[in-house]
């Protein structure tokens, strides 16, 4: 996943569904900047200071409902500097099965920091 590329690009962003999906924890550190921030549906904010405790927070919460993979229904940038794009993304989460677990939203923060584009923060609904 490159962040410059799949911002721009909906088929190149399924990527980072494809990392999670891979359980790629190396593909999760390049996609992402350190620490990163996430403001959840119910105002609180998460931070996760390397991939690892994201991954981990991220099993723990998807082995409940069965999640086997997430498709993105729409991927929209907003280049907002020359380092920082704002990137509006709908997506739905399924089981093994094809069942829908949920759709949900996301604002994603892409920033170019440390030679890289990389996701630093987001805000969504699920």
């Amino acid at each position: 996943f490159q962040a410059e590329d799949g911002i721009r690009d909906v088929e190149r962003s399924r990527g980072l569904g494809d990392v999670y999906k891979r359980q790629n924890l190396t593909g999760v550190t390049e996609a992402l900047h350190f620490p990163h921030f996430r403001v959840m549906a119910d105002g609180h904010v998460e931070v996760w200071n390397n991939s690892t405790d994201l991954w981990d927070w991220f099993k723990k919460r998807t082995s409940d409902d069965g999640w086997h993979h997430s498709t993105f229904d729409s991927v929209k940038p907003e280049q907002l500097t020359e380092k920082k794009f704002h990137v509006e993304v709908r997506f739905g989460r399924y089981r093994e099965d094809k069942s829908m677990i949920g759709k949900y939203r996301s604002l994603y923060i892409a920033t170019f920091e440390k030679n890289k584009w990389g996701i630093k923060a987001g805000s969504g609904t699920g």
